[in-house]
């Protein structure tokens, strides 16, 4: 009994540490409210120690198991509100299988090596644990097994059964009586990080199906067959002549692009330091954060399952012929699935470029400006870029060229994140180096083409983000046309930049 009550003791301790972790301490919000956010934020801790105690018949090693996923759901929280400025929420469930497929873009900005380290605790202390505390009933390998499966299932069950379309829709009702914000840095606060995900999980299955029809009956114009049109999205890409004037000559590509071009300026964008998906969709769809719902966070695992009007589907429709092009795994947040359905008749990924040069650890941005080049020249003019580069894509560590010292800002220098940003910087100018690249493919078709060019997110870097004057977390944007005339600034959203081409291409 003892055993079982420390277990408890356990799991409801780190119960407690993430709520005071995530500032839910001590209880929550008024009295009306509290008993049933204490339920739902208690429950996962509660039926994860029944469901690793099943098979194992150890509560203290269930409890310390529950306790060691706590600690890490506060890591990944803590680490995640530095680098992202956003907590945890329910859409970085689907992040987990990627942490192992892709370790590089995750666990550098937690640490490799004390992961690797802390993770080898914790099983060398689960060997020991199952040596040392005896068993509540007899468990040998072929019960454990078939407990373990039982548990398998009643896990399942768990995520399964509030997910069914009838009682999703009931616990969504309830749900919305404790009158959550749905802004995950306040409802976390108020109700507790898992109460929180549960609940905007919740609503996010509940309204799905709703926010796709709206989304599928909004109407576009059609668009011209005229000449080509390349889209950029460049990864990290920010316009660092305002962040300081000794960066004045750093972009010289974009600055004559953003002089010439229909319309330029600032971009709000859904999204800082990652998360490029979410731009991605609200630039091709025309669809901004209150449309996709709370599915905004990771609109690719489940929002973008359905045909969707886009830039693309209104291409096609003209004739054109449309290609996507991402230098990475093509399944890499489901873009061989999604893109399809968006419109593109083919999406490269980084099968299509075999051999292709580096400039880090990622393929270069001139690598993706000459494979969109390449496809211009081969399909005419005729034809829609959708192009999202790689090569500044963090974290920018040693594998990263860099900028000698003496070109950063003298007041960035002595900055922690000095080097960082020296890299970045380095990898802005290749992406810049992209743009007379993609003019002179347009130029070469002989007919009137256009370029956007824009970047998805500011980087996750921190001094030359933090200094004063520089909390503004817009990135840049330009709608350039060859045979446009040059128009004034706009500062506008992601979800604009369809209709501004439209404007410019002359559609109504």
């Amino acid at each position: 009994m003892i055993h079982f009550l420390t277990g408890i003791a356990i799991s409801l301790a780190t119960w407690f540490g993430l709520r005071r972790l995530v500032g839910a301490w001590p209880f929550g919000p008024q009295p009306s409210v509290r008993i049933a956010a204490l339920l739902i934020d208690a429950f996962p801790f509660l039926a994860g120690f029944g469901l690793f105690l099943l098979p194992t018949g150890r509560p203290i090693l269930a409890g310390l198991t529950v306790a060691c996923l706590g600690i890490g759901m506060g890591v990944a929280d803590r680490v995640k509100r530095v680098v992202l400025g956003e907590p945890v929420v329910f859409a970085d469930r689907a992040e987990l299988i990627e942490v192992v497929r892709h370790p590089r873009l995750y666990l550098a900005f937690v640490g490799t090596g004390r992961m690797i380290m802390a993770t080898v605790a914790m099983l060398l202390a689960v060997i020991w644990l199952v040596h040392l505390e005896p068993p509540l009933w007899p468990v040998d390998l072929i019960s454990a097994i078939f407990l373990a499966v039982v548990a398998v299932i009643v896990g399942r069950l768990l995520f399964v059964i509030p997910a069914s379309r009838p009682l999703c829709d009931r616990l969504a009702a309830f749900y919305r009586t404790l009158d959550p914000t749905r802004d995950p840095m306040i409802d976390t606060a108020r109700f507790g990080l898992l109460a929180t995900c549960i609940m905007h999980a919740t609503f996010a299955r509940a309204e799905r199906a709703g926010r796709q029809r709206a989304a599928q009956a909004r109407a576009w114009p059609a668009l011209p067959a005229n000449g080509p049109i390349l889209i950029v999205q460049g990864e990290s890409f920010i316009d660092a002549r305002r962040l300081d004037p000794a960066l004045a000559g750093h972009l010289p590509n974009f600055a004559r692009l953003q002089a010439e071009s229909a319309q330029h300026g600032k971009l709000v964008v859904p999204c800082w330091g990652a998360n490029t998906i979410r731009s991605e969709l609200a630039v091709l769809t025309g669809l901004g954060s209150e449309d996709v719902g709370l599915d905004r966070f990771n609109p690719y695992e489940h929002f973008a399952r359905v045909p969707l009007p886009s830039l693309a589907h209104q291409a096609r429709e003209a004739g054109y012929r449309t290609i996507c092009i991402h230098p990475y795994d093509a399944d890499f947040y489901y873009r061989d699935k999604v893109m399809p359905l968006l419109g593109f008749d083919r999406f490269i990924g980084i099968d299509g470029f075999a051999g292709a040069e580096r400039n880090g650890p990622y393929v270069s941005d001139i690598a993706v400006a000459e494979c969109v080049a390449t496809h211009v020249r081969e399909l005419g003019p005729r034809v829609l870029v959708f192009a999202i580069t790689m090569e500044n894509h963090g974290p920018w560590d040693a594998q990263h060229d860099a900028l000698p010292a003496d070109q950063l800002p003298e007041a960035w220098r002595g900055l922690p994140d000095a080097a960082e940003i020296g890299r970045w910087l380095r990898h802005l100018q290749s992406t810049d180096a992209m743009i007379p690249i993609l003019q002179q493919a347009i130029a070469a078709t002989g007919s009137p083409g256009w370029l956007v060019f824009y970047g998805d997110h500011q980087p996750s870097l921190v001094g030359a983000f933090q200094a004063l004057g520089a909390d503004d977390r817009r990135s840049d944007y330009a709608i350039w046309g060859s045979a446009a005339e040059p128009g004034k600034p706009a500062d506008i959203a992601a979800e604009d930049i369809a209709a501004s081409l439209m404007k410019a291409m002359g559609v109504r």
